[in-house]
């Protein structure tokens, strides 16, 4: 399969995020260099604390898939039981 089809299918996009990664901290490093020229600094300041918050979230998040996908790895597959149908109860 190529990048984009991997990309395009459910669960695909989490293979973006050292790209994610990477441009929020070039963003966060050409607001630091802007603030420190004294170029708009409250709006610097404002977008650094932003970015911040990005980095932070998508680690967060980054934290959360990996558990979720050791879980289900130690539980066996998820995806062979959810295949399966539900007994009848009638």
């Amino acid at each position: 399969m190529s990048f984009v089809q991997d990309l395009l299918k459910p669960g695909g996009g989490i293979a973006l995020i050292p790209f994610i990664r990477g441009t929020i901290w070039m963003l966060l490093l050409m607001v630091i260099i802007m603030g420190v020229l004294d170029v708009a600094r409250i709006h610097m300041v404002v977008l650094a604390f932003l970015s911040t918050g990005l980095l932070v979230s998508i680690s967060m998040f980054e934290k959360a898939w990996n558990d979720v996908q050791r879980s289900r790895s130690a539980n066996g597959s998820v995806a062979a039981k959810a295949d399966k149908e539900p007994e009848k109860t009638d």
